[in-house]
């Protein structure tokens, strides 16, 4: 039965109402997310990005101004005080169809398909706005198109506030990719303000293209120190405070359980509602009293086992040595309410609890016979080294005995080599960067720092490297379904405990959530006032051109 409003404690009300601030963190920065990889993307792929709308048999932007000089002096929106020309709403509207475009190509490559057609004009293709009605990806991109210039400005701005510069190793990347814009336009036989032209539309140079990306970097880095900001200003104390409030969500236990699922009834022919309820009872008591002889068997994690393979193999013919019960390692208070009922949760994560503590609990479904074992503890991050050794298989996905063999004698031999040397760290680090196959750390030894248990590793690798019982300079063979690991044991670091980290990125997260609502509030500093006419001939002018680019490459095979 779930419990009424009024029967909640503060600190249960506290924790809800946190996690509603955190989801609606979640929502709020979501959209600044996007933004932000734009702008990198914009930064790092540049190239990329002019291809995506390719100039094609030399079609021009057509437009009612050839030379961009309306667009240059016409305001398609305003963001606060500042008025983001028509020309400049060109590039907003190019940056965010090619953002689109690179969305849709990573998520087909994933296997998704977010319903965006990269080979027709977005205004010919429709979709559901946030509410759910029909629209445009015409409209969609625009006012993505509009948010980002909003946040751009508002970021640029405060960072010009704040007397914030980019640092000389961003200056020149952004030197580094004017010059990528001006070499791919003169293999396109363009000068680079023609190109510029071709792909953000008129009015659009040289000058304006490195104004907008300087504000874009500066806007994106402020934004991403300001993250940082406001998370390092999270006190310890408000830390220690959460954790000591609200310890089960945060900490993790280990136990052994095992359900006894009840049989929901159907009604007999002729059966009323009562009879059947009473049969369901007895049923369900049947059931209760089932547990209940195991669980007087039970006094630890064994006895559990053992009780329960008695119980299944009772009317066997020929007992099974069936392990029936459910081991539950580095379980969350969450993960449990799911599993075994909230009551059960509950009871696994009381202060009080001790190694071999057990319980019986009779939820709505099953009743549950549940075994600590071990209480719950803070988990932290640690530091582990490894050599991956990859099956040699013709089929990745089915990995023979032999082919297993041979790359186990291959880590093998490795292994034993570095065993029969000195077993040091640094030689072990010597022997990854001259064998393993991980190209992601071969290069640094193997080393993978501050890992948690939180970071999903593949089960095998997570069980060797958050096993209690490891401790510096232990060493081992692991299988996964890559090939196999030469592990080594590099750190238990118990100073880096996982409830300090997520609280405090937590309580920063809330933090720049509210900073943020204020910054881009709707009638605050930098509200937003769109000109229909110019956005939306923004909107049209981009979709032609890509229609004309279609056309073309219909007609002439391009």
């Amino acid at each position: 039965m779930a419990k009424n409003e009024s029967s909640k404690s503060k600190a249960e009300i506290y924790r809800e109402e946190r996690k509603a601030r955190i989801a609606k963190a979640a929502k709020k920065n979501a959209k600044s997310i996007e933004k932000r990889s734009t702008a990198a993307k914009i930064a790092k792929k540049a190239v990329a990005i002019v291809l995506a709308v390719a100039i094609v048999g030399g079609i021009a932007w057509k437009t009612i101004d050839e030379l961009g000089v309306i667009e240059k002096f016409a305001t398609a929106v305003t963001i606060g005080d500042e008025k983001i020309s028509a020309a400049k709403f060109n590039y907003y509207y190019s940056s965010q169809y090619n953002q689109m475009v690179s969305q849709s190509n990573y998520y087909s490559q994933m296997g998704y398909d977010i319903g965006f057609d990269t080979t027709l004009p977005p205004d010919e293709q429709t979709t559901k706005d946030a509410d759910g009605n029909d629209t445009t990806w015409s409209e969609v991109i625009k006012d993505n198109a509009v948010d980002y210039a909003q946040f751009v400005t508002a970021y640029y701005n405060e960072a010009v506030k704040n007397d914030y510069k980019l640092s000389e190793e961003t200056q020149a990347e952004i030197d580094e990719l004017i010059e990528n814009y001006r070499e791919q336009a003169a293999s396109s036989n363009y000068s680079l303000n023609a190109f510029l032209r071709q792909n953000f539309g008129p009015g659009f140079n040289e000058k304006a293209f490195t104004e907008q990306i300087t504000m874009e970097y500066l806007a994106e880095n402020y934004y991403s120190d300001k993250q940082s900001e406001l998370t390092d200003a999270v006190t310890d104390e408000a830390v220690k405070a959460e954790y000591d409030a609200n310890r089960k969500d945060y900490d993790y236990t280990d136990i052994r359980y095992y359900s006894f699922a009840f049989t929901t009834l159907k009604a007999n022919e002729g059966e009323t509602e009562a009879q059947l309820k009473d049969r369901q009872k007895a049923e369900n008591d049947k059931v209760i009293a089932e547990a209940k002889a195991v669980f007087d068997k039970v006094t630890n994690e064994e006895t559990l086992i053992a009780a329960v393979k008695e119980y299944k193999n009772k009317d066997a013919e020929k007992p099974s040595d069936t392990d029936y019960t459910t081991f539950t390692k580095n379980a969350q208070y969450e993960s449990l309410v799911t599993a075994i009922s909230e009551e059960g949760a509950d009871w696994a994560f009381d202060a009080a609890r001790k190694a071999g503590d057990k319980t019986m609990i009779t939820g709505e479904k099953a009743v549950y016979i549940i075994v600590t074992v071990n209480p719950i503890y803070a988990m932290n991050s640690v530091d582990v080294r490894h050599c991956l050794i990859k099956f040699d298989a013709a089929d990745e996905n089915n990995v023979t005995d032999e082919e297993k063999k041979a790359a186990h004698k291959e880590a093998k031999a490795l292994y034993d080599a570095w065993l029969a040397g000195d077993k040091t760290e640094k030689s072990f680090e010597k022997m990854v960067t001259e064998n393993s196959e991980d190209e992601g750390s071969a290069s640094t030894g193997g080393l993978y720092e501050g890992i948690r248990i939180s970071d999903s590793y593949v089960a095998e690798f997570e069980d060797w490297s958050f096993d209690s019982s490891r401790k510096a300079g232990d060493s081992g063979i692991i299988e996964t379904e890559f090939g196999y690991h030469i592990m080594y044991f590099v750190s238990d670091n118990t100073d880096d405990l996982d409830w300090k980290n997520t609280i405090k990125s937590t309580m920063g997260s809330e933090s720049f959530t509210e900073y943020q609502e204020t910054l881009l509030a709707e009638d605050g500093e930098y509200k937003i006032t769109a000109n229909d006419t110019w956005t939306n001939h923004a909107a049209k002018d981009y979709c032609d051109k890509i229609r004309k680019n279609n056309a073309y490459s219909a007609a002439y095979g391009a």
